[in-house]
């Protein structure tokens, strides 16, 4: 700030705000320094059963009349074991936020259509009671689109059973869908918003819609009116990061609603936000304590030191900027739930340099934050609870093994002329097996048209080449030469939907398996056999074999624990492929990195004997073991001979 807009600021009469005021110096939009004037506060009102008057005007937040800031943190449902709610809001409470915020998953929630289940990892109801009893506010984000690097950014997969409706657009399809599901989600939270005396304050409706590039504003006026409807009254906003069309365009602006800026963390930000934040507080839904990375790529560090993260919350409180630290805790994205950048697969670990790690641990960043929330805010923060166990497993052995082949259903799933996609057999993630018989022989040259994502090809059983985007358009091209009978098996795995940009002109990359089919020598191949292989529990047929495999194999062991904690499986002698232990989908695995460990929490584990299934998809491991530590691995990643994945068009 220059000595000109100092000397101006001095001569200004401060309004009593604990958010950004805003003035005008030289023709330009500033923020006035508030917090030279007067103290930090958060209101000591908290959720109790009784109805409050929650407030957005005057550029402030106000609680029954006390001006209040909104210090947030962020978790995500479906990434964090459900034993482990209370704990987690415990810890945020003693780290010194007030509240906490939520991302709520559509395809977690209606992953078969119109079956829903807020169960388990999706008790939302069960986390804002948490919340409650913890004395913590909350903030939800149930879409219906996310992103937050999920599978399909949050919407379920079989939306892409029906390509002619529209994804996030004002398609009367997807506004019932949308709306059926918003409805079920207020059946659930109705009667715990802070109007009927319940924790929650705000609700966000879609995510940084402006990155979609719409037209028009129209799919976000009927989202509103659906969020109205169903009964949602408490206050509403909507996020995007600089630069998309409600700041430049009134006309995308709905009114009511709050709009936030995730990323804020200069005066130029603001500037540029100023006109459409107008009279609200500003809230900063999206501060970054790291970034997510992509097979390929090293863990993210962009944002993730300690002065960088101390510093932003530096800024963002000098100006009575209220925020949530995207994220407080990261977690795992179990199974097959990760999305994708582009084409770019999300590593299984979205620790995203979290104040507390992916195994629940406080960490050096969360003291820090702790030490300067404390002082900034005036407050006195319980201790935070006993951290977490987190064990060392001694090396497992792995003697029993099954190609992968070995262990298909009796019969396929479909047989038909020409190959469909994962979609159309009814299937959210995992593989597709495609199967065609040769009786005199294959040879000529092999092409996968539109294969998604990564595809193993086999012939008589033996792995005779790979494609992946990744690998370059070329692999998707295998010469073969095979003389006499042969069977063509064609594996073909799903890395994760798009997420990250998922709009109405993406969504068709979104479908998975072989989805434009194969030819041999230019001329397409029909008569397809199709087997769908979800595998959510690992190998449903597995039965020990004794001759070594030639290709994709399940190896299967049993080890013993006499006490439980979470561990880091170490799968730096594996290649590639997905382990569960115990009947859980722990996510994938590639020596690509630098992620190389898996976490395996401990209401996974059992005191006894454990079971422990790993999914082979490359060469044999020649030390066939796993252990378990204390800590994450991390490796120098080894790039893709195509590495742009992340950017719009991968080539």
């Amino acid at each position: 700030m220059g000595v000109t807009a100092a000397q101006s600021l001095a001569s200004v009469n401060y309004r009593s705000c604990l958010s950004l005021s805003k003035i005008i110096v030289g023709g330009c939009a500033l923020l006035c320094m508030a917090g030279h004037a007067f103290a930090q506060s958060v209101t000591t009102i908290v959720p109790d059963g009784k109805v409050h008057k929650f407030e957005a005007r005057n550029q402030q937040f106000f609680i029954d009349g006390q001006p209040t800031l909104i210090v947030s943190g962020e978790m995500h449902f479906g990434r964090v074991q459900p034993e482990d709610w209370d704990t987690r809001i415990k810890q945020a409470k003693a780290m010194g936020l007030n509240t906490i915020s939520f991302y709520l998953f559509w395809n977690q929630v209606e992953a078969k259509e119109g079956q829903f289940n807020f169960t388990g990892m999706n008790d939302v109801r069960r986390v804002l009671k948490l919340c409650q009893d913890n004395g913590m506010w909350a903030i939800l984000r149930p879409g219906p689109y996310c992103c937050a690097e999920v599978e399909y950014g949050g919407i379920p997969y079989w939306t892409l059973k029906y390509p002619d409706v529209k994804i996030r657009t004002n398609d009367p399809q997807y506004v019932e869908w949308s709306r059926k599901y918003i409805e079920q989600v207020y059946k659930q939270v109705g009667d715990l918003q802070v109007t009927k005396g319940g924790p929650l304050l705000m609700v966000q409706i879609e995510n940084e819609f402006g990155n979609a590039r719409p037209a028009n504003n129209d799919y976000m006026v009927s989202l509103h009116k659906i969020f109205q409807d169903v009964g949602f009254d408490v206050q509403m906003f909507i996020c995007d990061p600089p630069g998309t069309a409600e700041w430049r365009n009134p006309a995308f602006r709905l009114p009511g609603v709050m709009n936030c800026l995730n990323g804020l963390k200069s005066d130029a930000n603001y500037n540029g936000a100023a006109d459409a934040i107008g009279d609200y507080p500003t809230f900063v839904p999206e501060v970054y304590t790291a970034w997510f990375s992509g097979w390929g790529q090293p863990i993210a560090t962009r944002n993730s030191t300690i002065p960088s993260i101390t510093s932003w919350l530096t800024y963002l409180l000098d100006y009575k900027c209220s925020f949530s630290l995207y994220m407080f805790f990261g977690g795992t994205n179990y199974g097959f739930f990760n999305g994708c950048a582009e084409y770019s697969p999300v590593q299984t670990s979205y620790n995203y340099g979290a104040p507390i790690d992916e195994a629940g641990r406080t960490t050096e960043k969360y003291r820090v934050l702790r030490d300067l929330l404390i002082k900034r805010l005036n407050i006195n923060p319980p201790a935070p609870p006993p951290e977490p166990a987190v064990i060392e497993i001694p090396a497992i052995k792995f003697s029993e093994k099954e190609p992968l082949l070995a262990t298909l259903p009796e019969k396929p799933t479909l047989v038909a002329e020409h190959t469909v996609a994962m979609e159309n057999l009814d299937q959210d993630y995992g593989f597709v097996l495609y199967r065609k018989k040769f009786d005199n022989g294959l040879k000529g040259v092999l092409e996968l048209k539109q294969a998604m994502d990564y595809s193993i090809v086999m012939v008589n059983g033996k792995t005779v080449g790979e494609a992946f985007r990744g690998l370059g358009a070329d692999s998707n091209k295998i010469t073969l030469n095979e003389s006499g009978p042969a069977t063509l098996d064609i594996l073909v795995y799903n890395l994760g939907r798009i997420s990250v940009i998922t709009n109405d002109r993406s969504q068709n990359r979104a479908r998975k398996g072989l989805v434009g089919g194969a030819t041999l020598d230019n001329q397409d191949l029909t008569g397809w056999e199709m087997y769908s292989l979800p595998l959510a529990s690992g190998a449903d047929n597995f039965k020990a074999a004794s001759a070594p495999s030639t290709g994709p194999a399940f190896y299967h062991a049993t080890f013993t624990l006499n006490q439980l904690g979470g561990s880091f499986l170490d799968l730096r002698n594996w290649s590639f492929g997905v382990v569960w232990v115990n009947g859980h989908n722990l996510g994938r695995f590639w020596d690509h990195g630098g992620l190389r460990s898996l976490f395996v929490p401990s209401e996974w584990l059992k005191q006894g004997q454990n079971d422990i299934t790993v999914l082979e998809l490359h060469d044999a491991p020649k030390i066939p073991e796993i252990a378990g530590g204390t800590q994450i691995i991390e490796e120098p990643a080894v790039p893709f001979p195509v590495n742009n994945l992340d950017r719009p068009g991968g080539f």
